[in-house]
Order: structure tokens, then sequence, then C-alpha cells
């Protein structure tokens, strides 16, 4: 059981954290496979195994280019979201919130938040 575990998970490490696709040329004759690193405006770079590519955002296929462009928005908003994610976790709020109590098996045990909540629930009950 536990071979099978590593296996399953081996192919998984190798793959790394990058955006595999695959990219087609411009006039649509040729494809590959790799793994999307940036993309500034004008050129793109994608790595092939252990090979990194830069080239012009014009050999690719429109789809492809938009594609690269709207990635590059995505993470830079993500890379935004943890700075302000941070912030917050260093505000005195962000401090508060970090030790906290949760229902667990019908008992209230300590919870300790260890990064900051994506929502907010703000509850207001008043009677007169």
């Amino acid at each position: 059981m536990k071979k099978m575990m590593l296996s399953a998970l081996f192919p998984a490490l190798l793959a790394g954290s990058g955006q595999a696709r695959i990219w087609t040329s411009a006039d649509g004759s040729k494809t590959f496979e790799g793994d999307f690193i940036s993309c500034d405006g004008k050129t793109v770079t994608v790595k092939r195994g252990i090979r990194e590519m830069t080239f012009k955002i014009e050999l690719l296929s429109e789809e492809d280019q938009k594609w690269a462009k709207e990635e590059v928005t995505r993470l830079e908003a993500a890379e935004a979201n943890k700075e302000i994610a941070a912030e917050f976790a260093e505000s005195d709020f962000g401090k508060s919130l970090r030790k906290l109590s949760k229902l667990e098996d019908g008992k209230f045990v300590d919870h300790e938040v260890t990064e900051p909540p994506k929502f907010f629930l703000l509850y207001f009950s008043a009677s007169w």
C-alpha cells in the first residue's frame, strides 16, 4: 500500500508548480507541451523538461496569447492578495482572530487561525 501511494505521489512531485499545457503555434501547424513560467506582454517563457525557452508572443496562437496574458493578470492579483493578507494578519484585528474557540464533538476547544480568513461573517442582533 505504501509503495503504491509513493509511486502515485512521485510524478506529482516531479511536475512542480508550473501550468502545464499544450501550446499551439500562430499558424496552428505545431504544438508542444510546456509549463508556463512568465509573460511580459512581448515574450513568453515556457519550461519544457529541464530547459526554459523564451520566445515572442506572436509565435503563439491567439488563444495561447490571450491565456498567457490572463495568467499574468491572475498571478499578479494572487501576489497582491498575499501582501494584503500578510498586512491583515499583522493588524490588531488580525492578531485577535488568531486565538479563537471552535465547536468540536460538542465541546468548545481552543483554535489558532493559521492563515487569514477569505470571508467574514458579521452577525449583529439587537432587541428593544
